[in-house]
């Protein structure tokens, strides 16, 4: 096969030759360091006008991004309101069941259970680190006691 101009590699780079022809030009490329080398210029010059056709991709896509995302915002819009009418019924809900434990006094014989929990432990009641040292001084003032008794006595 003969060399294959720099065209004809656009074209098949372009995919519009041939499946046939397509075939012959890849097993050429194996043995052909020429052709290989302006089939690389070729794709080259394709690369460069796919970044050109690129930008025009980009905003059509972003353009069916914008389209795409309007119904989002509608439907995270709703599931906001949804949200706050739930929010708003529960602390309804909340708010009612206030009312009605104070309007039964469960309020008030709570605290009075509260202030009856807190005067039996007001109690004084002693650390056992107290109770230790109270005992050593009494049983020091024992010893003490006996001593001066003993001396009396002799």
């Amino acid at each position: 096969m003969n060399h294959v101009p720099k065209a004809g590699w656009v074209t098949y780079l372009a995919d519009e030759i041939p499946e046939d022809l397509k075939i012959e030009y890849e097993n050429h490329l194996y043995s052909c360091d020429e052709c290989l080398s302006v089939y690389l210029e070729a794709m080259e010059m394709e690369a460069d006008s796919l970044f050109i056709s690129t930008d025009i991709a980009g905003s059509v896509m972003d353009s069916i991004m914008r389209q795409k995302s309007a119904p989002l915002e509608e439907a995270a819009q709703i599931r906001k309101e949804k949200s706050l009418r739930t929010i708003a019924r529960h602390y309804l809900i909340a708010a009612g069941f206030t009312v009605l434990l104070m309007a039964g006094g469960v309020f008030q014989s709570l605290t009075e259970y509260v202030d009856s929990v807190e005067s039996s432990s007001v109690k004084e009641t002693k650390s056992l680190t107290d109770g230790i040292i109270d005992k050593t001084f009494n049983w020091m003032d024992s010893i003490e006691k006996k001593n001066k008794e003993g001396f009396r006595n002799e």
